[in-house]
């Protein structure tokens, strides 16, 4: 199963996400985790490879599991670690090889395009006390099917 960790970073009420070329969505910036490397270590690392910055005390928000369903077969499983910080040094790229970096308001977030489970997932990082629980199924065109979620 692959492992993913991401952050979200609020600034001055935005929170700034990765729009996706392939989809055009907006994505949560992280990444995949390398096999030996710890959960926290490793949002920092990607946090940090696709945004050139450097966050500062990411906080666990979420620990997520991803299916993705073709019929009635699981034909991928991944599983997301998710963080928030509000601190982050370092220059702030625009364009990466992974897309483009934009600031956007908290409360714009619902009406950008991205994966339907992304929305709930962002606003708990934001607002959420404790630490979330899920389980998010996709069609394979990226469709949410259903979502189990315990905050």
């Amino acid at each position: 199963m692959q492992r993913v960790t991401n952050c979200i970073y609020l600034q001055d009420g935005k929170v700034l996400l990765l729009k996706k070329p392939r989809r055009g969505w907006w994505a949560i910036p992280g990444g995949k985790m390398e096999p030996t490397e710890t959960v926290k270590a490793s949002v920092i690392r990607e946090y940090r490879e696709e945004t050139g910055l450097n966050i500062e005390d990411p906080v666990l928000k979420g620990v997520y599991t991803f299916l993705v369903k073709k019929d009635d077969e699981i034909i991928s499983e991944w599983m997301m670690f998710n963080f928030f910080c509000d601190q982050a040094s370092g220059s702030q790229m625009t364009i990466t090889e992974e897309g483009i970096l934009e600031w956007h308001p908290i409360e714009e977030i619902n009406n950008l395009p991205m994966a339907k489970g992304d929305y709930s997932i962002i606003k708990h990082a934001i607002y959420g006390k404790e630490v979330s629980f899920g389980t998010f199924i996709y069609d394979e065109e990226n469709e949410l099917l259903s979502m189990l979620v315990d905050s």
